[in-house]
């Protein structure tokens, strides 16, 4: 019992926070020209529009996405379980080679706890690309916001879709996790703790890939929002009023 916590303890470690991270902002002050300056009304709107409409799709991409995905696991859950218990059946066989009735109770234990275990990590890397998607969405907001007060966000927007294609990338590798199993082949009574480490084994190297998927789509959205802080006079451009390059002049 108390191998088994510690190496759950071991395996939880592979969970990363999504922490805040510090970025140094462009100190350079060039003159923010309203993306609407010189340009008519019916123009200004169909701009405007577009922005909007860019804005909202991305919200519906994310959304979208976010529910398949949820569907996909739950899909994927249900037809675990019968392979769940098709492999506990064949470990109770199996286990009638070993005498110690103590052995053959911990082995069991052990495999539900690794099954428990891949569900509980998968759970989080679902919620850390959650969270994620919700970050990006805002860093996509401020984005829209600097574009209308004439900055140059075209490299923030190639960033979030290097970012969108690393969280999706992550939800397949999560998604596929989410459906695994890890069978322990019992060999000899001698052998357990070799039978058990090979499955421990195999659900860590799993894991370990996952993460690393998951890390890489961190790092994306983490360089959209360096991109955009490195944008000069971005906060300012969020609290100007845009101006449509019309001089307003008391009478």
């Amino acid at each position: 019992m108390k191998k088994l916590f510690i190496y759950s303890v071991v395996v939880l470690a592979l969970v990363f926070p999504v922490s805040a991270q510090n970025t140094t902002q462009n100190t350079a002050t060039p003159q923010i020209t309203p993306v609407f300056q010189g340009i008519d009304q019916g123009t200004r709107e169909r701009v405007r529009e577009e922005i909007k409409a860019r804005r909202d799709e991305l919200k519906s991409n994310i959304k979208g996405t976010r529910d398949e995905f949820k569907v996909n696991i739950q899909e994927r859950r249900a037809e675990l379980k019968d392979l769940i218990q098709g492999k506990r059946e064949t470990l109770k066989e199996q286990l009638q080679k070993v005498k110690d009735e103590r052995k053959k109770a911990a082995v069991e234990r052990i495999d539900a706890r690794l099954d428990e275990l891949n569900e509980r990590i998968a759970n989080h890397f679902s919620n850390v690309l959650d969270k994620l998607e919700n970050v990006l969405e805002r860093i996509a907001s401020r984005a829209d916001k600097a574009e209308e007060k004439g900055l140059d966000v075209a490299a923030v927007r190639t960033a979030i879709d290097s970012a969108l294609k690393a969280i999706e990338a992550s939800r397949t590798a999560v998604q596929t996790q989410a459906g695994k199993t890890y069978t322990i082949t019992v060999s000899s009574e001698n052998n357990l703790r070799v039978d058990v480490g090979e499955a421990r084994q195999a659900l860590h190297s799993d894991l370990v890939k996952v993460r690393e998927m998951v890390k890489a789509a961190h790092d994306a959205v983490r360089q959209a929002a360096v991109i955009l802080a490195q944008i000069p006079r971005v906060n300012e451009a969020e609290t100007l009023p845009v101006n449509d390059g019309q001089n307003n002049s008391n009478q």
